[in-house]
């Protein structure tokens, strides 16, 4: 299943209003989305949008501390997956606070398994300081937790994507695909297969893993959203297999 995290459609969301990111995603060719965020709608109203535009709700994005209050919607949208994005520096900068986030991670772990709803996290470039995987102890800190790896910051933290993809095995249930400039992270995305990423060995890596699940993300665009997305689903899909 090919994806589209709507935090990369926030400016167009700003805009045009939510409904049309739910159209330039379907229009593009997704089949589901990945959320950060609700958009002030109620459940029933994002439903509403999914229904119309034939888009699955594949995942979102819940921080610890919100997962009370989006908790209706995992449940109304039947969302099947929970990530963790990175968090703040400071639950990462001493081993006090990565224990306590580890905490709090578990917590919210539990209170998502009875629901049948997958919890993983999702990484940025801190988890890579150095020589040290963070995301690996949270792995083996909470027995099924996954991996949503995002091939970007992998890259732009001086990672082999694919050999990080090896490294998590089984625990490694979806890709986060986000291209990375040849002028680095702050400039903008280029479309997914012309950037820095080795995007056909990340791809093929999956298909020996048996992953299946991939969510594009962008940052900035160079050229409007709609052509971005587009020409990137179409690169994903081919990539695919799909």
């Amino acid at each position: 299943m090919i994806g589209i995290q709507l935090y990369s459609l926030r400016e167009m969301a700003g805009r045009e209003g939510p409904e049309a990111v739910f159209r330039a995603a379907a229009e593009a060719g997704f089949d589901g989305v990945e959320f950060a965020g609700f958009y002030g709608l109620s459940p029933e109203e994002i439903g509403a949008l999914l229904q119309k535009y034939n888009l699955t709700a594949m995942s979102a994005h819940i921080g610890v501390s919100a997962l009370e209050e989006q908790l209706p919607f995992v449940r109304a949208l039947k969302i099947p997956a929970v990530y963790m994005p990175c968090p703040g520096p400071e639950d990462l900068d001493s081993e006090a606070n990565l224990t306590a986030f580890t905490e709090r991670m578990r917590a919210c772990q539990t209170r998502l398994a009875p629901l049948g709803v997958r919890y993983g996290y999702h990484n940025h470039y801190m988890e890579y300081r150095g020589e040290g995987d963070l995301v690996a102890r949270f792995l083996e800190a909470l027995p099924g937790l996954t991996a949503e790896l995002d091939v970007f910051w992998a890259q732009a933290s001086g990672r082999d994507p694919v050999a990080l993809m090896q490294k998590y095995g089984d625990r490694l249930s979806c890709l986060h695909i986000k291209e990375l400039s040849p002028d680095g992270p702050e400039a903008p995305n280029p479309v997914v297969g012309e950037g820095e990423v080795d995007m056909p060995a990340v791809f093929a890596q999956a298909a020996r893993m048996g992953v299946q699940t991939f969510v594009l993300e962008a940052e900035r665009f160079d050229i409007p959203e709609r052509d971005y997305l587009a020409r990137s689903c179409a690169a994903m899909k081919k990539l695919a297999g799909a």
